[in-house]
């Protein structure tokens, strides 16, 4: 058993078929990334995961538990985090409120008051969304408003917005998609330390080359099923691989 199990899963969309008894896991602390022709069923697949999709069949367990069934926020409190490729963020609040907006605040009663304990707590939080905010390129930007930013940090701002929930899994969907070389070679580095200090990350992107020399494990996928899996290097020799991005892989849903 993995840590997050994909058992059987389908789903479609008006009787196209986006995912297909797809079936995998993911190990504890994996760095692992998706690719696969346009319409393959990678973003699809992590709308199942993250609970915005039920699946018509199949399992989704994380450490064993079930998700099918559950809603988003359930699943986000069990440890799931998920940026998207369109990001999501409050435009007129400034990046420090949109982080501390994200983050679920323990609430604050007799006891917390008279202990100090809910100050204690929001201090701890205010400055580690400040630290998050620098180790994502916006150390500069925590008083901009979030319609301030280019979409590039729109991008950093949600992963940063993911990590102060401190998630045990953290789902990227195309986190490179409008940023500039100096950001994303700024996010490959925080997903190495991430996964370095044992987070599961998984990533859709269709930037192979950042793909491929950051993740530990490709999971390759075509219309709807998995294709293949394996190390970088030997899905860049795959000629499956090559044929379903230069061929007739292409899939039929998004």
């Amino acid at each position: 058993m993995g840590f997050l199990d994909i058992d059987g899963v389908s789903k479609s969309f008006g009787g196209l078929r986006a995912v297909a008894d797809c079936s995998f896991e993911v190990p504890h602390g994996s760095l692992m990334g998706f690719i696969g022709p346009n319409g393959a069923g990678k973003s699809t697949l992590f709308n199942l995961v993250s609970g915005l999709y039920q699946p018509e069949t199949g399992s989704i367990r994380l450490e064993g538990d079930e998700l099918v069934g559950r809603p988003p926020d359930e699943i986000a409190r069990m440890g799931l985090g998920r940026t998207f490729q369109t990001p999501r963020s409050f435009s007129t609040l400034s990046c420090m409120e949109n982080m501390l907006a994200s983050v679920q605040s323990p609430g604050e009663n007799l006891l917390s008051a008279l202990l100090g304990n809910y100050r204690s707590h929001e201090t701890a939080t205010t400055e580690e969304a400040h630290r998050l905010l620098g180790v994502v390129g916006l150390g500069g930007r925590a008083e901009d408003a979030a319609d301030e930013l280019s979409g590039g940090e729109l991008r950093m701002l949600e992963v940063a917005r993911q990590l102060i929930r401190q998630p045990t899994i953290l789902l990227l969907d195309e986190p490179t998609a409008g940023v500039s070389p100096r950001l994303q070679s700024r996010l490959a580095d925080l997903l190495r330390g991430l996964h370095a200090d044992g987070l599961t990350v998984l990533v859709v992107e269709h930037n192979l080359g950042f793909l491929l020399d950051l993740v530990q494990h490709v999971v390759v996928m075509v219309k709807g099923s998995v294709l293949t899996e394996g190390d970088p290097d030997a899905i860049r020799r795959d000629p499956r691989v090559i044929n379903a991005y230069l061929g007739r892989g292409g899939g039929d849903a998004a």
